[in-house]
């Protein structure tokens, strides 16, 4: 059972490769390109060894999602992520997305395309300046350096599951380094408007074939219209609160599926 389960994912995720570009999420990548403090140098050859995982897993309960043009909310969960030792920019997920009382396991890939710098001069100029003053506290702060990385993610829901479909589109996750090592960016936790983790896709049934704008992230949800009417944190508004967000941050508390 488990040779039939194995060969029936690796047959998914091979006609992932086949599948229309969402035009959406493509917006959303080529905007993230775009930003005039990315650098234009790409960096993922430097990155293949380390390991994405834990940035993708550290913050499960903050995640905030929704389906539909009416807001539907949305739960998306991470249970496993694991490297492809032979392709190190793709990730094998196992997880659980929930609509209502609907709940679906799904498998697939995180494969990254890209990891470009944040340019700061600023903070490398306070640096030089804390380097030069050997100010060690000064440079531990700003010696950090924040980078953003964009990957395409396919996720295929269990089919012998109800309402189950296909979930497609474009990661942005933010990280930093420091002392050689990769860490959750969260550098700005405290700032407004803070995110990571944005995903921008959409979700094709395998019944009907209808395709559903799909997004998700961290605090915050990416192209989410007039949902988020929320200026420092993220807060539904009030004309789709029937639509799962009524006592929304009482239930990411209480919540264990």
């Amino acid at each position: 059972m488990k040779l039939i389960k194995s060969l029936m994912f690796m047959l998914l995720l091979s006609s992932a490769a086949c599948a229309q570009p969402v035009s959406e999420s493509d917006k959303f990548l080529q905007d993230a390109l775009s930003q005039p403090n990315l650098s234009r140098d790409e960096l993922l050859p430097k990155f293949t060894a380390f390991d994405f995982s834990d940035i993708w897993m550290k913050n499960n309960s903050a995640v905030l999602g929704f389906i539909g043009d009416n807001y539907q909310r949305l739960n998306v969960k991470y249970l496993t992520i694991i490297k492809n030792s032979e392709k190190p920019a793709v990730y094998y997920v196992n997880g659980k997305s929930r609509v209502k009382n609907n709940v679906c396991q799904f498998m697939g890939k995180i494969e990254i395309i890209h990891i470009r710098k944040i340019e700061d001069p600023d903070k490398e100029q306070y640096y030089e300046a804390a380097k030069k003053n050997n100010d060690e506290e000064a440079m531990a702060r700003f010696s950090k350096r924040e980078y953003v990385l964009l990957a395409r993610y396919t996720f295929f829901e269990d089919p012998n599951q109800h309402g189950s479909g296909v979930f497609e589109g474009v990661l942005k996750s933010n990280f930093y380094m420091d002392n050689g090592k990769i860490y959750y960016d969260d550098l700005n936790r405290e700032s407004d408007g803070f995110s990571n983790n944005q995903c921008v896709g959409s979700w094709t049934s395998y019944a009907s074939n209808v395709v559903k704008k799909c997004n998700w992230g961290e605090y915050r949800i990416p192209d989410s219209g007039d949902l988020d009417v929320g200026a420092g944190e993220f807060s539904p508004n009030e004309k789709y609160l029937e639509n799962g967000w009524t006592n929304y941050k009482d239930a990411l508390k209480k919540e264990n599926w």
